[in-house]
């Protein structure tokens, strides 16, 4: 585990802000930051989100300060334990290309509807429907990119009504279009190998 301290000078004495990040978080932080640099010049709003992201998960846990140590007012508390985290990725990433209701994810971590939801966005940072369009958003990516498939057939794979549809919702999420992206990323990786 690795610690990094950042000394912010108050008044007239420093406080001292510890950060504790695991190998995972810190690995996933240099590659959301890796990836805000390598798209910044051709869309800035993508870059940004990926920067927001790695900020999020640098917020630190515990503050150490001279009046002792406190917990993060920022942090959120009344969250899914890891396990539970760990059982809605996997069954929504096995069910992506269905239906994914609110009461079947709280039935599957034994939660009620309405704690599971406050629970989920407690933990993930999104409302559980949020959460699932970005996966099926990434999924779509995913297909886009390792497959020929036409944009009506990967929507129907993500589990969206159409090839309108996912439009809509990637390009919320994106700030552009299924298949501009598509062509960006051909284009990028065609222009990656010719040099």
């Amino acid at each position: 585990m690795s610690v990094t301290a950042l000394a912010i000078r108050g008044n007239s004495q420093p406080r001292l802000d510890i950060i504790k990040l695991n190998h995972a978080a810190s690995s996933e932080v240099s590659e959301l930051l890796l990836s805000a640099m390598t798209c910044i010049e051709n869309d800035e709003a993508i870059a940004l989100d990926f920067v927001k992201k790695a900020s999020r998960l640098l917020r630190p846990h515990y503050v150490i300060s001279d009046a002792g140590v406190t917990r993060d007012p920022m942090i959120a508390i009344g969250g899914l334990a890891p396990w539970q985290i760990n059982r809605l990725k996997t069954y929504i990433a096995e069910r992506i290309s269905s239906q994914i209701s609110l009461h079947e994810l709280a039935r599957l971590v034994k939660l009620s509807t309405s704690y599971f939801s406050s629970a989920f966005k407690a933990s993930i940072g999104l409302s559980p429907h949020n959460y699932i369009v970005a996966q099926r958003v990434e999924f779509a990516k995913h297909l886009m990119l390792n497959t020929e498939a036409p944009l009506c057939e990967i929507a129907l794979d993500c589990g969206l009504a159409d090839q309108a549809h996912l439009s809509r919702v990637f390009r919320r999420l994106t700030g552009t279009t299924p298949s501009a992206w598509r062509r960006f990323c051909k284009t990028a990786s065609r222009h990656h190998y010719d040099t």
